[in-house]
Parts: C-alpha cells; structure tokens; sequence
C-alpha cells in the first residue's frame, strides 16, 4: 500500500498493518500530517523530498521538459491557484502599474471568482496581461515567465523547480503546521528562493526584492532540486526494498 496521508487514506493504510503488508509513505509536505506521523514509525519505507534522506517528488515531465535557464526579468507570473488566492490578485493588481513602468509582462492564474475583476482591472489600466483562471497547459505559461510569485503548496514547488523557475513565495498563512511557510523555507535556506509573509509585504520593498535576484543563478541551481521521473525512482526504491515478499 503506498499512501500520502490525509484521512482518505487511513482505511488501506490500517488495512495492511493488520494484514503484514508493506506500507510506503509518501509525505508531501515538510510537514507530517497527522496520519503520517503516526504510522511513520510502522511504514516499511517513509518517503519525503524534505528529508536528509532525499526521495524525489513526483513531478509530470511536461514541467521539466519546458524549464530554461533565466536570465533577466521580462514576465511575471502570480500563481495564485485554479481556485484563486484573493491575496495574490490583490497583490498583481496593485503591482501591475509599476511593473508596466519597468517594461515587465504579466501573466496571471486568477481563479475563476476573481477573472472578471482582475481582467477589467489590467483593462482599465491599459496593460496587456495573460489572465486566466484555469489552464491546462500551466508549463506553457511557467515557460514564459522568469519569475513566478505564488503560495508554496509541495505541488506547486516542485513543479516550479522543475521547470527551474524563480520564484518569490507568500506562504498561505492558515495552512496547517504553517507547513507552506516551511516548505518555502527548505529553498530559502538554499539561497533558492524569498519568502514574504502577508503581513510583511510592501509594495516598494516587494519590488527591490523582485528586481534584486539573481535570476540566472537561482534558475541554474534550482535543476538540482527535482527529478525527472520521481514516480518511477520511489516505485523502484519500494520494489528493491520488498522483493523478497513480493516473491
């Protein structure tokens, strides 16, 4: 059974502990949700990108097969999710006059709720913006940006440093544990990314920060820190770890 927590998963997780099979955990964030720290010690194998014993996340290929190395800042991207992170708009809406000043592009994931008031918005300022709420081609738009600014949920990190793209992140400020803010921190602490709180942002200062970074060496560095074919290395490392039971 390989499970990556939440109570969905708790049934087949229980499930093979009573019946002596192997359990791979897979923990997505830095972290552990309650159901994983609770079966960890019990786990035939606890997979985490956070750890010191790396395992890759899992990331599609199509984020990896459209990186490229950045090297000055001409687009922006505010990922603010399929859902939209009212913040985040609020946010691109209020930048995109001193972004126009700086010759900078924005491309913008809205949300469905916010896509009429965000497009009228840039409309109204004269900017030509890609808005959007939903895109099923997210690596296109990733592809031309240099800088993303977005929340840092696991997904949308890696896929990030799969597509080797800077980004500045604003941490959702409810999620549980703060685990964003600590999964935004794993790169920080690698020189690999800022991180502002919600309450901490000013406009001004935001801006010198987003001008300020060293683009080309964060994009270079950020192809250490995803895998292609993550899914494939963690089946293969809970296959080589079991195959006696298996047989």
């Amino acid at each position: 059974v390989f499970s990556v927590g939440g109570y969905s998963a708790a049934p087949a997780s229980f499930a093979a502990l009573f019946s002596h099979l192997p359990l791979f955990i897979h923990e997505q964030n830095s972290k552990s949700g309650s159901l994983n720290m609770l079966l960890k010690p019990f786990a035939t194998k606890f997979f985490s990108a956070f750890e010191k014993e790396f395992s890759p996340y899992p990331v599609a290929n199509k984020f990896f097969d459209n990186a490229r190395t950045r090297t000055e800042l001409k687009n922006i991207i505010f990922l603010g999710g399929s859902q939209g992170a009212s913040f985040i708009n609020e946010l691109a809406l209020n930048l995109a006059p001193k972004l126009q000043k700086q010759n900078i592009k924005i491309i913008h994931q809205c949300g469905k709720n916010d896509f009429e008031k965000c497009k009228k918005h840039y409309q109204s300022l004269n900017i030509q913006a890609d808005v959007f709420d939903f895109s099923s081609n997210l690596e296109e738009k990733m592809k031309n940006a240099d800088l993303a600014i977005s929340r840092a949920g696991a997904s949308t990190l890696f896929e990030l440093c799969a597509n080797t793209l800077p980004a500045i992140f604003i941490p959702y400020p409810y999620a549980a544990k703060n685990h964003q803010y600590f999964n935004a921190k794993f790169l920080q602490d690698q020189a690999l990314c800022q991180i502002f709180t919600q309450d901490s942002i000013n406009l001004d200062d935001f801006l010198k920060a987003m001008l300020k970074l060293n683009l080309e060496d964060i994009s270079t560095r950020l192809q250490n820190i995803a895998q292609k074919n993550g899914g494939d290395i963690l089946l293969e490392k809970a296959l080589s770890d079991n195959l006696a039971f298996i047989r």
